[in-house]
């Protein structure tokens, strides 16, 4: 029997656990998945949740239900890994593994921001339910939505709450008093899509009157003048300001040179999802992202999590045939009252990072891809728990 310790039981680690519960006998492996909040989160839905259209029941499940005769979920910090010992030190104590799969998602540094705490965000739970009992309370004034750092979860996840800022706004009679301003690091709305995405959502942000400021990076907030202020020192008056907080590695990669890439994030092989040192530790997900030239988003996350587990399954048994990388994005967002679906594939820019953006195409616009992204959640955690809850 093979120990696998998987680190974090969400769209990565989650789904390779799930994988292999259904790939592999009773008798093959153990299944050990470490997670620091205990809890399987959908956090496409943190937006929904700051805006009262989810409840955090809805998007957050207790890990614990992914248990079964191959699975033991534990709620763990991990602080270290020692790669030539195959541990995994944790807040609780170690545990030993044969194979280890790194799937730990960004760290949320919110205080590389100064004056990060005096403005909203919905990239973490907490936040994005703090978020929701402060927008109920504005009733007009400059709304400033920007990012601390190029590096995010989910790259079009600015604009799209701007267009359900227009929505929510409007819905409550109070659109003609609210100004929404989106300040991003990129030339034009969505510019890393290519034009093929970019230009027709930034006639759909015109027709909602949503100002864009581009080539802005907050570098810190200054509360007491209600103002952002860039890296260029470039200020935006606000009266409610949503910044991206910055995201980093988490600590226990920073510091583990077997563990991160030349670029600090994990080391991962884009054939196969293995560490560039040690064969037995996998990373996928938002840890490598950056490694590979990919943004943080959950499909990719989901399609590594595919490929991971077959090779997992192969090392285990000698006897699979494993599952080819699908670099493919399928993005379903809402957009005011219309929802938005697109495609991308991101093949030819993996092999040929200078190639400016993937291939993309905008499938359409209407009220029927609003129903995409609810379809996903309940997929996502229906995959993850297999009708356990």
């Amino acid at each position: 029997m093979k120990n696998v310790v998987i680190v974090g039981g969400n769209a990565g680690g989650g789904l390779v656990a799930s994988r292999l519960e259904r790939l592999l006998k009773e008798e093959d492996v153990n299944i050990t998945v470490l997670d620091k909040n205990g809890t399987v989160d959908f956090m496409p839905s943190y937006t929904y949740l700051a805006l009262g259209a989810r409840t955090k029941d809805q998007v957050s499940k207790d890990f614990s239900k992914i248990a079964s005769k191959k699975i033991k979920p534990i709620k763990a910090e991990v602080t270290d890994v020692n790669a030539a010992e195959r541990k995994v030190k944790t807040n609780i104590g170690e545990f030993n593994y044969d194979i280890l799969v790194l799937s730990p998602g960004a760290a949320i540094n919110e205080a590389a921001t100064p004056g990060m705490n005096n403005v909203e965000h919905f990239w973490t739970l907490d936040r994005a339910m703090r978020m929701k009992q402060n927008l109920g309370k504005l009733k007009k004034g400059k709304i400033v939505i920007s990012t601390a750092s190029m590096i995010y979860r989910c790259p079009p996840a600015p604009w799209e709450m701007s267009m359900l800022l227009h929505e929510y706004f409007l819905n409550k009679g109070l659109r003609n008093d609210i100004e929404i301003t989106v300040a991003h690091p990129v030339g034009k709305p969505f510019e890393m899509f290519g034009p093929s995405i970019s230009d027709p959502l930034t006639q759909w942000l015109n027709e909602m009157n949503i100002n864009y400021q581009p080539k802005f990076t907050v570098a810190k907030v200054d509360p007491d003048k209600k103002e952002i202020v860039s890296t260029n020192n470039e200020t935006l008056k606000y009266d409610m300001a949503i910044v991206t907080p910055v995201h980093e590695p988490p600590e226990f990669v920073k510091k583990n040179d077997d563990l991160k890439s030349k670029v600090g994030w994990g080391s991962s092989r884009l054939r196969d999802f293995k560490n560039e040192k040690y064969d037995d530790i996998y990373a996928i997900g938002d840890l490598i992202e950056p490694t590979l030239g990919l943004g943080m988003a959950g499909v990719f996350a989901h399609f590594q999590a595919d490929t991971a587990a077959s090779f997992i399954v192969d090392d285990i048994t000698g006897s699979n045939l494993p599952l080819p990388y699908n670099s493919v994005a399928i993005c379903a967002m809402e957009g005011g009252s219309y929802g938005w679906f697109a495609y991308c594939d991101f093949k030819d820019k993996l092999k040929n990072p200078t190639i400016p953006f993937p291939d993309c195409t905008l499938t359409g616009r209407g009220r029927i891809y609003k129903l995409m992204h609810a379809v996903y959640e309940r997929y996502y955690f229906a995959t993850i728990f297999r009708g356990r809850i």
